[in-house]
Parts: C-alpha cells; structure tokens; sequence
C-alpha cells in the first residue's frame, strides 16, 4: 500500500512539474536560450559578441502598417535566426530564411541584402498565418477556424485526398500578385497562368472580378481569396457541387497543374491591391531613406497594376464581321471550353459543329445578346461583346452547314442525340446535368407511349422551344426521322404502342382571361403548384430537388407560347406519365378550374411584340 501511495505521489510529483515547467518555460523561450548558446559560440568578433552580450528571452513583435491592414508579427520570437545567415542550416525555428534572387534579393560586395526587409514587411504578409500566435498550432493556423494559415505550408483537417495537393512554397505566389499585379511578372507564373485559365475556360463569362470581368451568373470573386481557404477553392473548382448542391457551375474535369493555378490565381483576389494603396506610401519612404544616396528603391513597383481580360481582343467594326473574323472571336472567346465545335469539345453545352442547319442568323444573334430569353434557365452567360462581334460570330456559325453522317439512326443517335439522352437512353447524357429542363429519360414508356407519334416526331423534327432540344428536321429529312423514332421505341423504350385513350378536351381556353380569372388561377396555383414549380412559377418549389425530370418552369416564354391550350389542360388534367406530374382531375379540379390557371400562367409569359 506505501509502494503504490510513494508511486502515485511520484507521478503526481513529475505531472505537477512538467505543467509548472510548461507554463513558466515556453517553447519560444527554449528556441531564444538555444539560438544565444549557439550564436555566442559562433561569435567570431567583438562586434558579434557585444551585440549579444545580455540578451534573454523575449516576446519578439513587429507591427507592419505599410501593406494594407496594420499587422502585429510575433513570428521573429520562434524565428528569432531568421536574419541570420551562419544558421541558414540549421533545423526550424532557428533556421535563417534562405537569401534568393527570385525574391529579389541581391548579393553586394560578397554580402547578401534583402529586398523585402522583414522589419518592413513583417512575415504574414507573404506566409499567412496568425502573427500574434506564440505556439505552433495558432501562428502557423492550423487551428481549424483561423481564416489564414500558413499558404503551402498547413493542410488542417482538410480532405485527405486534397492534402498533398495543397503544400508548396508555390502557393504564396498569391501573396506575391498583391504587390506584384503585372501580367507578366515572372515571380508569379501561376498567378499568370490561373489569370489565363479563368478566361479559356469561361470563368470570367459568369463570375464577376473586379478590374477584369463582369460575369453575373455566379459568385463575385473580386475578394475569394480573403473569404476563403486554399482547400475550399481547390473542392470548388474539381467538384462545384460539393459545397453548394444546387451549383450549375460544370465540372471542367482540369489536371492538378491547372486547378493549382487556377487556385492559387483566386486566392490572390483579396479586393486590395497593394501597388495602387500601400506600396506608394512605401515607396516615397525608402526614396526619402535613400535620398543622397544614389540607391535605387528597394521595391519595384510593378508597370501594369491589374490588368484585363488576356483573350478579349478590341471589338471590331461591323464592316469587317465576316465568316472568318466570328471564327477567330469564338477561339479566342473559348466558346469550345463548353460547347463541341468540331474535334473540341468542353463537354458541357450542345453541339454547334452544324449550327447553321439548327438555326437561324436572328435566334443565334438574340441568343449571344441574352440567351435566358430564348432558354429560360440556361447556365450559358451574357457576355455583353459588341454588336459587330456578335454578327462576326453569328456569321461563323451560320457557315458550319455540312450534316453529320447519317449511315444508319443507331450511329446518328450515338453521335447526336446520346449527348444530351446518353448512350442508354436514360436522359443522363453527357451535358444533361448542366440542362434544364433536364433531357427526356427514353427508357420511361409511359410517357413515350403516352403521346401520339406524330408529336414525338414532331419534337424531334421541329425541336422544342425554350428548351435546348434542336429541330432535326433541319438536318434529317422526314424518313431518316421516323428510323430514328423507330430506333429509339425499339432500342430504349421497347414496350410496343397501343391505342391511346381518347379524352375530350377543349383545343382553345373555354375560359375567357380577365383579371377575375387570372386572380382565381393565381390563388389556385398558390394552393396547389408551388410545391414542385415554386412561388414564382419558376420550377423551383421546395420539392423541385429531388425532382427528376424536374417542373417545368412556367416563366419560360419561348416554351409556354408554343404550346397548345389543349395540351396545358390535358397535361393538368390527367398528369404527365413518366414524371412526377400528377393527374389534378383526381383531386377536384375543374375544367373552369384549370381554365384560370392556364390565363394566369398566359398572363406572365405574354409573346414578345
């Protein structure tokens, strides 16, 4: 029993003092004692050793005020041999930082100087980090709720899959643009290379960066990479999808060279540019340092700060709008980076190596003006080019006339059709995720058989309106039609066709509009529809989610014009098989009361004049 009582005690004893000795002897204390017992043994002059003579521990702090945001530095207490260039081998904390002509530092009469002197610029103005932490976990954040840690250097508990990606001294090359705005300066290549990225891929078509683009679609990127840590855009960029369920961003499937410069080009947008701020207050002091002296400034202050959209050239006038010029503007605009054009492909918008048999010269114009007028939901942006550009590359297009072959409808479906329907048939095609409304699903025969095949083949002929559904009549004369109908009810449907149920329904609205009516249909939408198609009639209800083929939204003009009276009551009346459009005559409503609705809906969607 006193054994164990004597062992406790010991234990006791010894936790006791390590947590005394851990709270009155910091880690950072240990790091100073052992860079002064070491450097005082190095010392090989008066001078060095007097300058050491009664130094102890202490708290090390810079305040940097000259780059943006005043900032306290106690980095230099762990990293107290940072300038020091006897212990540029030593292990870290001690470990001088390495002397580099890449950062602009230069070597004068054997002796290296800096150009970017920490007294002045501190260390979390190029590392990130938390300044004012004095252990490990918080300086270098690794706590996972500090915004900053260390860029390269800190992967958190950040997905294992990402961790590798995300280390690198290549990542502070994001810190380096904010002084250093060039296009072209060659200590930042990946800021360069992101910056070209985001335009040949599209980005600037739908996300806004201040100074260089003026995408509405998506999320403002001017200050990204002050909101956000390497990891986020990293995952935002390889799967958009991850964190925001409802993005309609496409995945652009990049190497890991191109989403690491894509990154690191975003986390350099901070809404702060250092050259056009901060660093002239700089510059006038050292010009004022070094007045009589006859040295040059120690910074040099960029020749372009900002800069604009590398692939834009200057729009050119309309008498020039040819054929080759609209080719020449739809490469450098990177239209391939969604659509397939020929050999290229960006495997995200249909197909326009034949648009000039799909389209004509005023729907191609209204469309790169405004294309939501035309498809409602379509993610394709509005790029607001001029007039003239808009007539060169409408020109392009309307010239790409040659048909796909057509040696049998299988090889026409595989090469036309599976884009958007899939090789299965199953509406899964390749871009099918980025339409809306999403491609039918083939394979589902009660809706297929639930029309009469002369709409079906009309679909197929005269396209769908508002939707991204092409007129292949335009293409393929009526017979090859009815083989590719036959193709798809053979291979994808395969259950045969019967008769159809004979309803009667009114072919035009029984029901005359007047603001009585469109008040009764838009109570009666209020109660019964937002659930799938939303409060705005948009397809958008709370249900819509989970939704596949989603609602229609019943804002889109283009389609609900081109649509029958007679075809609106039959699909409220008895449902759309197939989808997840119920039959309303089974829940009480009337043919008066289905006749308001439809005034309603025509109300909001009225044709264009």
């Amino acid at each position: 029993m006193r054994l164990a009582l004597a062992i406790a005690s010991f234990v006791i004893l010894i936790v006791h003092g390590a947590v005394f000795y851990d709270q009155f002897f910091n880690k950072w204390e240990r790091h100073q004692t052992a860079y002064f017992d070491q450097a005082r043994s190095m010392a090989k002059t008066d001078a060095e050793r007097a300058g050491l003579e009664g130094r102890s521990p202490r708290i090390e702090q810079l305040i940097v005020t000259s780059f943006g945001e005043s900032r306290v530095d106690r980095c230099t207490t762990c990293h107290i041999g940072i300038d020091d260039p006897r212990f540029n081998q030593h292990a870290q904390p001690l470990r001088s930082h390495p002397y580099t002509e890449d950062m602009g530092d230069r070597l004068v009469n054997g002796k290296w100087e800096r150009r970017h002197k920490f007294a002045d610029f501190g260390c979390t103005v190029c590392h990130d980090g938390q300044g004012r932490g004095l252990e490990t976990v918080f300086a270098h954040g690794e706590d996972h709720y500090w915004p900053d840690p260390m860029l390269g250097y800190v992967t958190q508990n950040w997905r294992a899959d990402f961790k590798p990606k995300l280390k690198g001294k290549e990542y502070m090359q994001a810190n380096c643009a904010l002084c250093h705005t060039d296009e072209n300066f060659k200590r930042t290549p990946l800021v360069a290379k992101g910056r070209q990225l985001f335009f040949s891929t599209n980005c600037y078509g739908c996300h806004k960066i201040e100074g260089l683009s003026t995408g509405a679609l998506g999320p403002d990127l001017s200050e990204v990479g002050k909101k956000f840590k390497v990891d986020y855009l990293w995952e935002s960029v390889v799967e958009p999808r991850a964190n925001i369920a409802t993005s309609f961003m496409p995945k652009f499937n990049l190497s890991d060279d191109d989403v690491r410069a894509l990154v690191v080009f975003l986390k350099s947008r901070r809404g702060v540019n250092f050259s056009e701020t901060s660093l002239d207050r700089y510059r006038a002091t050292l010009n004022k340092e070094n007045k009589g002296k006859g040295e040059a400034p120690a910074v040099a202050v960029p020749a372009v700060a900002g800069g604009q959209p590398v692939t834009s050239p200057a729009a050119p006038p309309a008498a020039i709008a040819t054929a080759s010029l609209g080719e020449k503007l739809i490469n450098d605009r990177s239209c391939a980076a969604c659509h397939k054009i020929g050999a290229r492909d960006g495997g995200v918008a249909p197909d326009l190596s034949f648009e000039g048999l799909i389209k004509g010269d005023k729907w191609l114009m209204e469309h790169f003006r405004d294309p939501r007028s035309l498809v409602s939901d379509s993610i394709m942006p509005s790029f607001g080019f001029s007039n003239p550009d808009y007539l060169a590359m409408t020109g392009y297009l309307m010239s790409l006339k040659t048909p796909p072959a057509f040696n049998n409808p299988e090889e026409f479906y595989k090469n036309t059709c599976a884009r958007c329907h899939g090789d299965k048939g199953d509406g899964h095609g390749m871009i099918a995720a980025y339409l809306d409304p999403y491609p039918r699903d083939l394979t589902k025969a009660g809706f297929m058989n639930s029309k009469t095949e002369d709409r079906l083949m009309k679909s197929i002929r005269e396209g769908v309106a508002g939707t991204s559904m092409p007129a292949w009549g335009r293409v393929i004369n009526d017979d090859q039609i009815r083989q590719v109908f036959n193709y798809i009810q053979t291979t994808y449907v395969k259950d045969p066709r019967r008769p159809l149920k004979e309803r009667k329904l009114p072919e035009t609205n029984p029901v005359a509009s007047s603001r009585e009516s469109i008040a009764r249909g838009e109570q009666t939408f209020l109660q019964r529809c937002t659930g799938c198609h939303g409060k705005k009639a948009d397809g958008k209800g709370p249900n819509s989610i989970d939704i596949l083929p989603r609602p229609r939204n019943l804002r889109n003009a283009e389609f609900l014009n081109s649509i029958s009276d007679r075809r609106l009551f039959e699909s409220i009346l008895y449902g759309v098989q197939g989808s997840a459009m119920q039959s309303w005559i089974d829940y009480g409503l009337t043919e008066k009361d289905v006749g308001d609705l439809i005034n309603y809906m025509r109300s909001f969607n009225k044709p264009k004049q």
